[in-house]
């Protein structure tokens, strides 16, 4: 998994509770890492015979490794830290607030696959390709809390696994009264 886990904080101020959501890192992408690892050693190889294939593999190699080690699949708000304000009466995120009596749902949605967590979900499989199998490592950290009101969903934070999205669920529907 991941190796700063998704967390979250609460802070009462009267009735308002603010949750402040800090996101899961991001899974590496070893397959491409250890593919540049190989590149690069070829190229270092080469480095005596010509000059040009071997700048070309090091370049290769060279990419492979950043972008295995800075690539994020996730969606852009999944990756950043969140702070929203949850009472009885409303929520407010992104300078917006919105009354909980127009509030249909709160649920937990995927950012990778846009699903609802609870659907079950399997491999393709066994010969999945490495970057099936990074898209479902990363889905992994990837769920997001959001709520329906007036026929559309709004998000509030992401980039969560799945024991932080049930656990902020849980206590923006207690602030709320959603059972």
């Amino acid at each position: 998994m991941a190796k700063r886990p998704s967390e979250y904080s609460k802070q009462q101020q009267g009735n308002v509770t603010t949750f402040h959501v800090i996101p899961a890192a991001v899974p590496r992408f070893t397959t491409i890492i250890g593919f540049g690892i190989f590149v690069l050693v070829i190229g270092l190889g080469m480095m005596g015979d010509s000059g040009g294939a071997a700048f070309a593999a090091l370049l290769m190699g060279a990419f492979c490794l950043w972008y295995g080690f800075t690539r994020d699949l996730r969606p852009k708000e999944h990756r950043g830290e969140r702070t929203f304000r949850v009472s009885p009466e409303t929520i407010e995120v992104d300078g917006k607030s919105y009354r909980v009596a127009d509030i249909h749902r709160v649920i937990l949605r995927n950012g990778i696959t846009d699903q609802e967590l609870g659907v079950e979900m399997t491999n393709v499989s066994a010969s999945a390709a490495a970057g099936m199998a990074y898209r479902a490592k990363v889905g992994l950290v990837a769920n997001a809390l959001t709520f329906e009101s007036g026929g559309k969903a709004t998000f509030l934070a992401g980039g969560m696994d799945e024991t932080t999205a049930y656990g902020l669920q849980h206590d923006v529907c207690a602030v709320i009264g959603f059972k």
